[in-house]
């Protein structure tokens, strides 16, 4: 059995990336239990079948600590600090610790992969996910490969929106509104950025026309929803970790607002990002111009407001194919956790 541990502090990324996470083992017949600090969260995102999977569990960190029986593994999601109650009980069963780390791009994730750590007195070992094949790769489950071979051969006219509070949407909305376009808002931050910025008060459900563009509002969906929504894309408008991921895989155009943080330390993160794309992808030209964007689209620069994105639309189509299939071939972020944790464990 394997128990993962994600404190949710005020987006879905984190309880996203673990749900998909946990699914997959449960999908390769491993027992696993979920530990969130809001299930409610957790509950918002999971799909029908979920519900009824004998081998996956969501559970409430402060329903379960006085009576918790650790596991064979147990997996820290993203820096997560436990109870020390949990530390006490997890020394005992001397279970195999791993830390789940941030996806990063940064050079950092090569080097520190799979080392160990012996904080709270308990060993453990880094485990980042990552794009290059010294990492851990990303999620990547079967049933969403087959997805993307299934998708439709046309072009699709559908755009997804889901962002952070960013003025630059308003630019990228703008430039592409010369097509004849679909633009699929989600409820939440996005949609209230959208208001914001156009001087709109659309609800769920509400539909709008913004030049070429129909201006759709959807609810927030589950998860295997919203990856439907961005195979079956134009472009996709994303933001945080799992929704990037998600779209990087779908071959599709894709555009990353990333969680803001001090000191622009994200921007270290988008450039590391590109780094990478530079070093695998074909046209090197192309991957900076795209820098150049997602750079502009996160507050860097005013380079959205001097591009036609509807130009640079095949260049980044084509780019974008090449990532995916990169990503593709590192293999899952499960069966790489999996394959490491056969040498650490009885497992």
């Amino acid at each position: 059995m394997i128990d993962v541990f994600c404190d949710v502090i005020d987006n879905f990324g984190d309880a996203g990336v673990c749900l998909r996470l946990c699914r997959d083992f449960s999908k390769k017949n491993f027992e696993v239990r979920l530990f969130c600090n809001n299930v409610n969260i957790l509950n918002k995102i999971t799909n029908s079948e979920d519900n009824s999977n004998r081998f996956l569990s969501l559970l409430s960190w402060s329903d379960n600590i006085n009576d918790y029986i650790p596991s064979e593994v147990v997996i820290q999601a993203f820096s997560v600090r436990l109870p020390e109650e949990l530390i006490k009980k997890i020394k005992t069963k001397k279970s195999t610790v791993v830390n789940l780390e941030y996806l990063t791009a940064e050079p950092f994730a090569e080097d520190c992969h799979k080392l160990p750590s012996y904080s709270d007195g308990i060993e453990s070992y880094f485990f980042f996910p990552g794009f290059t094949k010294k990492t851990g790769g990303v999620v990547i489950e079967d049933s969403f490969l087959n997805k993307i071979k299934k998708k439709k051969s046309e072009e699709s006219k559908n755009i997804t929106l889901f962002s952070y509070e960013n003025e630059k949407v308003k630019t990228v909305v703008n430039s592409l509104s010369k097509k004849n376009l679909i633009l699929n808002i989600f409820e939440g931050k996005g949609l209230n950025n959208f208001n914001n910025l156009f001087k709109l008060n659309l609800k769920t459900g509400d539909q709008f026309k913004l030049n070429e563009i129909t201006v759709n509002v959807l609810p927030m969906v589950s998860q295997d929803e919203y990856d439907s929504y961005l195979i079956d894309s134009y472009i996709n408008l994303v933001r945080g970790e799992d929704s990037i991921v998600r779209a990087m895989l779908t071959g599709n155009p894709f555009l990353w607002h990333i969680y803001p943080q001090e000191e622009n330390a994200h921007k270290v993160k988008i450039d590391a990002l590109f780094d990478r794309m530079n070093e695998v992808c074909t046209n090197k030209d192309d991957v900076e111009r795209l820098r150049k964007i997602t750079l502009s689209y996160n507050g860097f620069s005013d380079y959205l407001n001097n591009i036609d994105l509807l130009d640079f639309y095949d260049s980044w189509k084509r780019l974008s194919e090449e990532w995916s299939a990169h990503l593709i071939s590192l293999g899952s972020l499960t069966d790489n956790l999996i394959s490491f944790l056969k040498t650490k464990a009885n497992f």
